[in-house]
């Protein structure tokens, strides 16, 4: 665990002062007002998260600062179909700047790794029509703050995604849909990695 119960409090404060801040940016982008118990909600989760599985302070910093652009990205993708690069981008080299701060040579050449291969595989899913460019984007980052806690962290939030993404897939279809925000079901299967990895070194 990275922190104790008192930061786990500060944790769980911080994400929920955070949660309006999140709801406006999301209102500024769609003119659309998300239910703001939601986003507590999901902000909330996150730092409960981060706060359990994160491999040390700065890969907590890395995952919150991924945690609360995914949760405002994943908002607009829902309502607009798309995911801002003005929100996405930026998060790069914050992610960057922390991961060398580590000074661990092996962390920083797996969580580029990680990164570099979700940018191949969703880059041929947006050359094939499956996914838009915008998912491209996310993924490189997912990749890059799954991949610095483990390849299993990575690989399992692979495999979360998709599962997560075929169980909407499937659920569009049966609506008489076709199209359906990924964000989100990439989101969910990140935090299913951070999460079930570390069941895995046991």
């Amino acid at each position: 665990m990275l922190f104790p119960g008192a930061l786990y409090i500060g944790a769980a404060t911080a994400a929920l002062l955070a949660g309006p801040g999140l709801g406006r940016c999301v209102a500024l982008a769609t003119d659309r007002h998300p239910d703001p118990r939601l986003i507590k909600i999901a902000s909330l989760t996150a730092a409960l998260l981060i706060a359990w599985r994160a491999d040390g302070l700065l890969h907590g910093f890395a995952l919150g600062t991924v945690a609360a652009v995914g949760i405002a990205a994943g908002w607009i993708d829902v309502y607009q179909r798309r995911l801002p690069d003005v929100l996405i981008l930026p998060a790069y080299p914050l992610a960057g700047a922390l991961l060398i701060a580590t000074g661990d040579p092996d962390t920083l050449l797996r969580a580029a790794a990680c990164a570099a291969i979700a940018l191949a595989l969703y880059g041929i899913g947006a050359a094939t029509g499956q996914v838009g460019f915008g998912d491209v984007k996310l993924a490189g980052l997912l990749g890059l703050v799954t991949g610095w806690a483990a390849w299993e962290a990575a690989a399992l939030a692979l495999v979360a995604t998709v599962v997560a993404g075929g169980v909407q897939a499937a659920a569009v279809v049966a609506m008489g849909r076709r199209d359906f925000p990924y964000g989100p079901a990439m989101l969910a299967g990140t935090a299913a990695g951070v999460a079930m990895a570390p069941l895995l070194s046991q």
